[in-house]
């Protein structure tokens, strides 16, 4: 299966005066029988770890759809995504 990166949008949740506090990588997939697309929100400091090396963004969103499969719900640092907040890193 193929995941294909297709946005970044930055998220401001302390106003647009502020820093950006997390992104969502929005992303498609094929060559599978199923179909994937949607977005992952990952932290701030996720995103700048990753940022420049879309396979990095890509392994980003990966881990984020296996730990939702996995039932994990929570992020690389800790955080609790059960509410679509954040997600993990693939």
């Amino acid at each position: 299966m193929k995941i294909t990166l297709t946005g970044i949008n930055f998220n401001y949740s302390n106003g647009f005066g502020s820093d950006y506090t997390g992104v969502n990588l929005n992303f498609v997939s094929s060559g599978a029988t199923f179909n994937l697309n949607g977005y992952v929100t990952v932290t701030k400091d996720q995103y700048i770890a990753a940022s420049g090396d879309s396979s990095k963004l890509t392994d980003l969103i990966k881990q984020s759809v296996l730990d939702s499969i996995n039932g994990t719900g929570g992020t690389s640092d800790g955080t609790d995504s059960s509410q679509g907040q954040t997600t993990t890193q693939a």
